[in-house]
């Protein structure tokens, strides 16, 4: 026997489980790469170079970790440091670095798809609109929506149509 219990402690207890799921399931699709290298990679597919500490903001890591992550993926041949432009050495993806990029985000969305494809069409209509809701009111400034968006598949959501918007980064100085 199967007993409902809608309080909001278990409904919350319940996303909490969910998002475990899906980060897990998210995982495995990475290989080898850190959830860090794997965030630098998918953020570097929507720029065409990012500087070191403006990516370590975005993957939530510290400059100097940033630079140690950075140096392994250049090592391992996906991203490469491109000509200093003033104090800043950008970062880009390489043809490899890309390839592997498009290839996680599509494992990353098939995860999702797959989850998504227990709901029936209206379901899924009336999930969207809440979970633009609850993004919305998880995003507490520009930074973090850069954060939390950080594997997206930014053209997924449609121009314009993402809950929690995220800025284009300020030109390199």
């Amino acid at each position: 026997m199967h007993v409902v219990c809608m309080t909001k402690k278990a409904t919350a207890n319940k996303l909490g489980a969910l998002g475990l799921a899906l980060v897990d399931a998210m995982a495995e699709g990475c290989g080898d790469l850190s959830p860090s290298a794997t965030a630098a990679l998918l953020t570097l597919r929507h720029h065409a170079s990012l500087g070191t500490t403006e990516l370590a903001g975005v993957v939530g890591l510290s400059q100097p970790a940033c630079t140690r992550m950075v140096d392994k993926l250049v090592a391992d041949g996906l991203v490469s440091r491109l000509p200093a432009s003033g104090r800043i050495v950008p970062i880009a993806l390489t043809d490899e670095g890309r390839r592997l990029g498009e290839l996680i985000q599509a494992r990353r969305l098939g995860v999702l798809r797959d989850m998504v494809e227990v709901l029936d069409k209206k379901d899924r209509k009336d999930f969207d609109r809440l979970l633009d809701k609850l993004l919305a009111a998880a995003v507490r400034d520009p930074g973090h929506a850069r954060r939390i968006c950080r594997l997206c598949d930014r053209r997924a959501c449609g121009e314009g149509a993402c809950p929690s918007p995220m800025p284009e980064p300020p030109p390199a100085e």
